[in-house]
């Protein structure tokens, strides 16, 4: 057991651009890539994941703290759980006492699902392995159970690969790189979000598509994506009452996130195309007509613009209804640039962003309640840890405002616990996944079709 938490310690200590590096090189010497060959695949892994992030971050920290003064301004003292972001929330989970099992536990339902036939997806994405350890610890604290946390995550980690199995050439034809798909937690999300598609989709046909190149055809200049940061970043900043150039300024700093970050996007094309190429000549030759695809992090889906121009357009949206919804204790901050529930409507909807737009819009009051369910767990874990919360004032809390599958891991933990409704919710949810699946095969086949598979 030792053994295992020195291993397993070590790498959670890790990046996630290092974790990926040793990863990709492992996979290509094991698919018989050239040593040099499958290193520079994992460093250009590595360098494209990190520029992502580093993108990523800035875009965030432009529009957090125009946020965060709209609300100081608004004055709503019910606010008292502050939210500190994916990166800060993730980063105390790694820290209860038995988050190294994750990996081991991460790795077995793969290896399970993969000998039994259950999966064609290989989930390389250790980085995430994180969510698992949250969604551990959330049910252990209200269940009192680590047998039943621990169970509750393995479902999730079965529900991750039958879920990228399901949107593999989706995520081919999206983003443009083969034998990969995204078993992500934020895409357990799509069975929920799948009648509001198929009514989305009767109100607005396909004719009637907008994406960020249909935009820009229509308007323009003011539709590029450099433009409309600006425009966006300028009007929160005003919004959050700041003077003028310094709201300009905010406006400087969206643009040239939005602007970078397709640039580092493009890396992960160079990076996978060769890994992917050698896997599928590795797997036909030992095991004639099996399959085999590469699970990774949501950043291959990071060039499209769409994404980031509907979480922007829904912050005004997220600062309101925070304000105004009775019981939501959370303010937004770190996290109010929320990416998971665009990253999936944008593959959903192929980045129509009408849809994406709405879908995000409708999903705001779930995540917010969903944060404030979470909230008092984190911070007892942040003081069960040592975390200092010296900068808190008294009775505020840390909070996690876009905590990833949010109301599917509340009602999960209720139902631990007896709760009736939320019992009915996961068997509505088990019931939606079902139809899903089934659907999905269709639509599955028909892009493989399209991609000439």
């Amino acid at each position: 057991m030792q053994v295992l938490e020195a291993i397993f310690g070590t790498i959670k200590s890790l990046d996630s651009g290092l974790v990926l590096i040793l990863v990709f090189f492992i996979i290509g010497l094991i698919i018989r890539m050239k040593p040099l060959k499958a290193l520079s695949a994992g460093l250009t892994f590595g360098i494209a994941l990190t520029g992502v992030n580093m993108v990523t971050g800035y875009i965030t920290g432009s529009v957090s703290g125009a946020a965060a003064a709209f609300a100081e301004n608004a004055g709503n003292t019910n606010l008292i759980a502050l939210d500190m972001g994916w990166g800060a929330a993730l980063g105390i989970a790694w820290q209860w006492k038995l988050a190294f099992l994750m990996f081991p536990l991460h790795i077995l339902v793969n290896l399970i699902m993969l000998v039994l036939g259950k999966t064609f997806t290989l989930n390389v994405d250790m980085w995430n392995v994180a969510n698992k350890v949250a969604t551990g610890f959330f049910v252990y604290c209200v269940s009192g159970s680590v047998i039943v946390g621990f169970a509750v995550t393995a479902v999730q980690a079965v529900l991750e690969l039958l879920i990228g199995d399901a949107n593999r050439y989706a995520v081919e034809k999206i983003s443009g790189v083969p034998g990969v798909t995204l078993p992500h937690p934020m895409f357990l999300n799509m069975p929920l979000f799948w009648p509001l598609q198929k009514l989305l989709d009767k109100i607005i046909p396909s004719n009637k598509t907008l994406d960020a190149a249909a935009l820009k055809e229509k308007i323009g200049f003011f539709a590029e994506t450099p433009t409309i940061g600006f425009i966006l970043g300028t009007l929160m900043g005003l919004i959050g009452k700041y003077s003028v150039v310094d709201s300009l300024m905010v406006g400087l700093k969206l643009a040239t996130g939005l602007t970078l970050i397709p640039l580092a996007a493009k890396l992960f094309m160079t990076a996978l195309t060769p890994i992917s190429d050698a896997a599928n000549e590795f797997i036909s030759k030992r095991f004639p007509g099996k399959e085999l695809c590469i699970g990774l992090d949501w950043p291959i889906l990071a060039g499209a613009s769409e994404i980031y121009i509907s979480a922007i357009i829904s912050v005004p949206f997220v600062l309101l209804l925070a304000l105004v919804l009775p019981f939501n204790t959370v303010l937004p901050l770190a996290g109010i640039l929320y990416l998971c529930v665009p990253i999936t409507a944008y593959l959903m909807y192929e980045g129509d962003l009408i849809k994406m737009i709405i879908t995000n819009i409708v999903t705001i009051p779930f995540t917010l309640y969903a944060a404030t369910y979470f909230s008092p767990m984190l911070h007892r874990l942040a003081l069960e840890v040592g975390t200092d919360l010296s900068g808190l004032a008294a009775g505020q809390q840390l909070a996690w405002y876009g905590i990833d599958i949010g109301f599917i891991r509340w009602f999960a933990c209720e139902a631990t616990v007896g709760n009736i409704v939320a019992i009915a919710f996961v068997i509505l949810y088990a019931v939606l996944t079902f139809f899903y699946l089934k659907e999905r095969k269709v639509k599955e086949a028909e892009i493989a079709k399209e991609l000439g598979k």
